[in-house]
């Protein structure tokens, strides 16, 4: 599958001819369907268009719906409420407020106080008010039509398609920065920059939007393994909090430093590991038996060590610490074993 990146240049001037072309579009059609206000299609289909389907589907439902809400709201008042002054200023209070207290349930009332205004206000002295209204949101439909039908039909920048290749990113830089961490403790607990993680961090919380635009806009169209995609988020936010407190772990000061007599099984946990943690970004079963035998051998060489007495040596605060580490490690390692499938047992 394709994979797009919203940041890059090319994007940005594919969104950029989209988004000329919808306008034009629109408005063209318009014209010829002699709309007495041709600018309002035109300009409907440069709001609603944005990055990705998923949002320009989100954005084109917002204004049209909100339109539509608005232009009844605006006819009610014009059916209702005498044409002078004093009314219309009545019943455009009464009309905008109403909105306005709406939104606190649904945002497009947002839109539709706009449209509200536009049409009760606009159509002041016309001989059909109401048509005014309906001609209005004809245009505005022509618009949000144009913008989609060149969204999901020209260049489309899909969000989960995004989604992929950012959840591929943060496992690469996960799996970086877990051997960051990992080699700091080995080298005589060497601290490293406390702000290692906010990047990827930042990039999560990002995640659940894209997902959202995935779940509820583009799988109207689009046919996706969210199941996939969820999985990925999991496994990220699951290793996060661990990689946090190998982080801080690491960065509390102490008085000694010892080397780490493990170190060997440390390292070979710490690869099998950061090649699960590709594995899974790019989408493909990571080597599980590798990693089960890698955090085997941790457990078994610690547990030598303690039966040979060697943590004797150790500070409190550095047994502390070391078993803190440790089992941040184990735990992340277990988090990846816990979740990838599970090989059929003999005879089945």
């Amino acid at each position: 599958m394709r994979q797009i990146d919203f940041n890059s240049t090319k994007s940005h001037i594919r969104h950029g001819v989209k988004t000329g072309l919808a306008s034009v579009l629109a408005y063209v059609i318009a014209e010829w369907l002699h709309f007495p206000f041709a600018y309002w299609a035109s300009l409907s289909a440069v709001i609603v268009m944005q990055m990705s389907v998923a949002d320009s589907i989100r954005m084109c439902w917002y204004r049209f719906s909100g339109t539509a809400v608005g232009a009844a709201i605006a006819a009610i008042a014009i059916l209702v409420f005498p044409d002078n002054q004093p009314m219309t200023l009545v019943a455009q209070f009464l009309s905008i407020a109403f909105c306005a207290y709406m939104t606190r349930y649904n945002a497009r009332y947002k839109m539709a106080a706009i449209t509200t205004t536009i049409v009760f206000l606009a159509s002041l002295g016309e001989p059909g008010r109401l048509m005014y209204g309906m001609e209005r949101v004809q245009e505005i439909a022509l618009g949000v039509t144009c913008a989609f039908l060149v969204s999901v039909t020209l260049w489309p920048q899909r969000a989960g398609q995004a989604l992929r290749l950012s959840l591929q990113r943060q496992f690469s830089a996960m799996a970086v920065i877990y051997g960051e961490l990992i080699e700091g403790f080995l080298n005589l607990q060497s601290s490293v920059p406390p702000d290692l993680l906010d990047q990827v961090e930042k990039d999560m919380a990002a995640n659940r939007d894209l997902y959202r635009g995935v779940l509820h806009h583009e799988r109207l169209i689009y046919r996706d393994d969210t199941s996939s995609l969820d999985f990925q988020m999991h496994i990220l936010e699951s290793c996060m909090p661990h990689l946090r407190s190998m982080l801080h772990s690491l960065n509390d000061p102490q008085e000694e430093h010892y080397e780490i007599i493990m170190g060997a099984e440390l390292r070979a946990l710490t690869s099998a590991l950061q090649n699960a943690l590709e594995a899974i970004g790019k989408g493909e079963v990571p080597d599980g038996s590798r990693l089960s035998l890698a955090l085997d051998e941790a457990n078994g060489k610690l547990e030598a060590l303690r039966r040979q007495g060697v943590m004797r040596r150790f500070t409190l605060q550095m047994m502390m610490k070391f078993f803190s580490f440790y089992y941040s490690q184990r735990f992340m390692a277990q988090v990846l074993l816990d979740h990838m499938p599970q090989e059929p047992a003999a005879g089945e």
